[in-house]
């Protein structure tokens, strides 16, 4: 986890009495932020024909007894779904048109991007513009001063049990839902597998 000093970024300020008329200048934030990741998640599929799977992403802190003790630490970095092509080895999962290993800003928990005031003053809509979801920059705990070791956990099934219908899974889904028919991202309970008791093979 690293401290971010900002940028000097340009931000509107408007006068009371002529709320119209802007001036420009220059704010300095500083905000706790992690460095930009991705997953390199590798999957086979023994199978003649390619598989639809939904993907959860998992971070806990690393804890000696038995998993179940700390289940409930687990929290959901990401969930999304990929196609793991016929008999794939080791095939590296991509997501987007650009096919590459999934980012940490396509997260399913995190907020969308936020307008800026000049993008609002410009007239875009903001009919679609969702509010609800997690800061991006809070995606990581924050840990200790010393440093905190915790385990990254990746689950994988088949979405053709799991989905609730043909539509992606978009936006900030795991917290928000969705926004079209079905208002659910899939038929699994929030927080599963860990959502419930977690047998630890003997």
């Amino acid at each position: 986890m690293a401290e971010n000093e900002g940028e000097l970024k340009p931000v509107d300020g408007g006068d009371d009495l002529e709320p119209l008329q802007f001036k420009t200048f220059d704010v300095k934030v500083k905000a706790l932020n992690h460095v930009p990741f991705t997953y390199n998640i590798k999957v086979s599929n023994k199978e003649k024909r390619a598989k639809t799977v939904v993907f959860r992403i998992f971070i806990a802190p690393e804890m000696d007894g038995p998993l179940d003790h700390s289940r409930n630490m687990f929290v959901e970095l990401d969930k999304f779904v990929a196609t793991v092509e016929a008999q794939a080895k080791e095939q590296v999962i991509t997501t987007g048109t650009d096919k590459t290993p999934r980012r940490d800003c396509e997260s399913s928990v995190i907020l969308p991007p936020v307008p800026t005031v000049d993008e609002i003053v410009g007239g875009q809509d903001l009919k679609g513009v969702c509010g609800c979801g997690w800061p991006l920059n809070l995606l990581i705990p924050k840990g200790t001063e010393a440093g905190m070791k915790g385990r990254l956990y990746v689950l994988a099934t088949n979405w053709e049990d799991d989905g609730v219908d043909s539509t992606p899974l978009d936006g900030s889904v795991s917290y928000c839902g969705k926004k079209d028919k079905s208002p659910y991202p899939d038929k699994r309970p929030m927080g599963y597998p860990f959502d419930r008791l977690v047998l630890d093979k003997e």
